[in-house]
């Protein structure tokens, strides 16, 4: 259940600075592609990319660069349309939602146990397996249900926690580390902003030379709120997640909702339309 008084930055709407940002982006980039993408995403670019030297330039180029790879990848459209590689990345790589903490950030669980790498590398090449995750990726920002407002906008955040039980140093293969690359880190890149925390559990002694590897990748700020912990149940509850929204498998009380059962779903009735602004940011 969200928080009744927000308090993170997340929940805070533009700053006058951030206002002309908006403006100039909208302005250099034309109103009609800049509004491919839902006034969250514009939302997270700007605010995502704040720490960079250049902040405009690189919000800039990578708003364009996600409305190309989204015109490309068809990530909304395939939402609602069958499709055989996305039900075949679901098969091979299981992606579940829980419940949310305090603040209303929905839990995302995947599983080193459920990732059929070889499987997945047999089919996909990296621009085609990055292009079929961001199908489940748009899943994600549907079900969070997210808008930005004048005033408080809603969590457009998640809990990302990767279950490392089972892990064994043969699993991360040259393979694998392409897997993990594409499908975790690079997406983050097309869907900045929208971590609020990241956790890796049940963590064994070899992952110490796995972290080794993959720290390179990830953006300082994305670093920050990434912790590795070992038993994870009261480190949870430390960081304001009830028993209720943890998973079950972790210790919790809580069953999944499946990506694979969302776009089913969809597939059906057609898929939730991710919110616009109440009113525009100027």
């Amino acid at each position: 259940m969200a928080s009744s008084t927000p308090t993170l930055r997340e929940f805070q709407p533009y700053t006058d600075e951030e206002k002309a940002i908006y403006d100039k982006l909208e302005a250099e980039i034309t109103p009609a592609e800049f509004h491919k993408i839902s006034e969250t995403l514009i939302f997270q670019c700007i605010r995502g990319w704040e720490t960079e030297k250049e902040r405009y330039i690189v919000t800039r180029d990578s708003i364009k660069k996600i409305i190309a790879f989204r015109e490309n990848a068809r990530s909304t459209e395939l939402l609602s349309e069958p499709s055989e590689d996305v039900d075949f990345f679901l098969e091979h790589w299981g992606s579940e939602i829980y419940g949310q903490d305090e603040h209303g950030h929905y839990l995302w669980l995947e599983r080193v146990t459920t990732i059929k790498a070889t499987e997945l590398l047999g089919r996909f090449d990296d621009d085609h397996m990055k292009d079929t995750r961001s199908v489940l990726m748009e899943a994600l920002e549907v079900k969070k249900g997210n808008a930005i407002n004048p005033e408080v906008n809603t969590p457009h955040k998640h809990i990302y926690i990767m279950d490392l039980s089972g892990l064994q140093l043969g699993h991360f293969s040259g393979g694998v580390k392409r897997v993990v690359k594409n499908v975790i880190v690079e997406m983050g890149n097309l869907y900045p902003e929208s971590v609020h925390k990241m956790f890796f559990v049940n963590a064994p002694f070899v992952f110490r030379a796995i972290w080794g590897i993959i720290t390179p990748w990830l953006h300082p700020v994305t670093k920050e709120k990434t912790y590795i912990l070992g038993d994870p149940l009261k480190e949870f509850q430390k960081c304001g997640i009830p028993l209720s929204a943890i998973p079950k498998v972790l210790g919790g009380e809580c069953d999944p909702v499946t990506l694979t059962s969302l776009i089913q779903d969809w597939r059906v009735n057609g898929a939730p339309v991710r919110p616009a602004a109440a009113e525009s940011s100027s």
